[in-house]
């Protein structure tokens, strides 16, 4: 078993020290399985702020990328994991930084001791610091949300933000609340502590426990449910895909929308899903193999190119969703990488090509639009639908509702927009 633990901090180091040379996401680095791995990895980038803080105090300069890595890995078994004892916490990261040759043991050893033994003072420091070192976002954006949803809301958010992501399954299709009220008394027949969650739009989700192997499950492979935060139900509920309709996913991949769509609208309905990404399109096959939902037609397309209408019926569309690239801020707490990459000039690239998928799908003359991101930025969200009803196409739409969901203990934060053809 120590062997095996070493090898999970070890992981974590190594996964982390990669991180911070080249920003490669977290969850490509490690392996399925390792979920101690895992939970150190993400434990330390979501609170990397206040891990620099406190590690500054037992630093006189920075020791390079592994040693610090193996520090941060430590610091945060330390101070913010629970059950982790710390003499285990402590020997066993000494333990994997001797195994992969992270660099100074004595002074990496040392580091923890110390903050053993001064924990109580680092915590009422860390209680006392700014909110951008405390709940580790960049301070520009902390800065930005206060002035978007004021001081009180933005603590929200970064505490939500902070907070372990649960698992959640949602039916196929996602308003089949019987289906989903079966599934959760299944599970929880078979020892599965699940439980039915509400999810934003009023429909219902099953909320799993961590460390539940998802494909093991029968259900899965017959494609019954599908795993996807409640936020993302947000804008599908603005969709309102009915039966036989023909929809349009224009930025589709990893395809959990798509196949929400393409399960409401039937088999006698008809699905485009289309991304500009070739490799990011494998995902959203298997998905519709698993599926078994045939009313799905999948392309590789740009949707700011001219050509899309020539891969689309001579018809019109009953409706669009327009699930745009954004910057990610409404899911820190998924993908806590993501918060360190934020930078507010490719937000403000990301809202001139939002502007323009939204102006190219509409020139296509869908009877709706749904304009979402995952992201809480105003930029992003507001600015762009204003800019687009402003534009000689945008005349032609009426905005029917829009919504900002920011994000919380049990939901990522979402934004949607209903855009009607007059």
């Amino acid at each position: 078993m120590k062997k095996n633990l070493n090898n999970e901090r070890s992981a974590a180091i190594n996964a982390l020290a990669k991180w911070r040379r080249s920003g490669i996401f977290p969850d490509r680095l490690l392996a399925s399985g390792n979920s101690m791995a895992m939970e150190i990895t993400y434990g330390a980038i979501r609170n990397l702020s206040a891990l620099d803080f406190v590690l500054a105090k037992f630093l006189r300069k920075f020791p390079g990328v592994l040693p610090y890595a193996t520090l941060c890995a430590g610091a945060w078994q330390l101070i913010f994991a629970k059950n982790i004892p710390a003499y285990a916490a402590i020997s066993e990261t000494v333990n994997a930084a001797k195994e992969i040759g992270a660099g100074p043991i004595g002074l990496i050893n040392a580091v923890l001791r110390n903050i053993v033994r001064n924990r109580e003072a680092i915590l009422n420091d860390l209680n006392g610091a700014p909110t951008a070192i405390r709940l580790s976002h960049p301070e520009e954006i902390v800065k930005r949300w206060e002035r978007a949803f004021g001081v009180d809301k933005t603590l929200s958010i970064c505490e939500a933000d902070n907070a372990i992501p649960s698992t959640t399954a949602i039916p196929l299709p996602f308003t089949d609340g019987a289906r989903a009220l079966s599934l959760c008394e299944e599970w929880n027949a078979a020892s599965i502590s699940a439980r039915i969650v509400d999810s934003p739009c009023g429909t219902e989700t099953i909320e799993i426990p961590h460390g539940i192997a998802i494909e093991r499950l029968p259900e899965y492979e017959d494609g019954q449910f599908i795993i996807q935060d409640p936020a993302t139900l947000l804008s599908l509920s603005f969709l309102s895909p009915r039966n036989g309709e023909t929809i349009l996913d224009a930025c589709a991949a990893p395809g959990g929308k798509a196949m929400q769509i393409a399960a409401s609208v039937g088999a006698n309905g008809k699905v485009f899903a289309f991304d500009a990404v070739e490799e990011r399109l494998n995902r959203l096959r298997e998905n519709a193999l698993r599926t078994g939902l045939s009313n799905i037609e999948i392309r590789q397309a740009d949707a700011t190119s001219s050509t899309l209408a020539g891969l689309l019926p001579s018809s019109q569309l009953d409706a669009i969703l327009a699930d745009v690239p954004c910057s990610n801020s409404g899911v820190f707490r998924r993908r806590p990488d993501a918060r360190w990459r934020w930078d507010a000039k490719e937000t403000a690239r990301l809202a001139e090509l939002q502007l323009a998928i939204l102006t190219n799908l509409a020139a296509l003359k869908p009877k709706r639009i749904v304009y979402s991101t995952c992201s809480i930025d105003p930029e992003e969200d507001h600015s762009v639908v204003e800019k687009f009803l402003a534009t000689p196409i945008g005349v032609c739409y009426r905005l029917e509702k829009s919504t900002t969901l920011l994000p919380s203990m049990s939901s990522d934060g979402a934004y949607a927009a209903l855009l009607v053809l007059e």
